[in-house]
């Protein structure tokens, strides 16, 4: 089992375990979600061949409107 950090949160995670895998685990909105790593934006489309690596620290955004 590995850790992953999101948004100052542990996380376990397995090997081999893609970016797409522990977001749908996490039964999140998908609509307006951003995931960086290192603080680099993902795009939902290579969300698929990112994969979690011990360690590895996440922020993720939900995007809302309004104001």
């Amino acid at each position: 089992m590995m850790k992953v950090k999101l948004n100052d949160t542990l996380y376990d995670v397995a090997e081999g375990e893609t970016l797409r895998t522990f977001v749908e685990k996490l039964h999140i909105q998908l609509q307006g979600l951003a995931v960086a790593i290192d603080y680099e934006v993902v795009p939902r489309d290579k969300w698929d061949e990112i994969l979690l690596k011990d360690n590895m620290e996440l922020v993720m955004i939900h995007a809302v409107s309004g104001g």
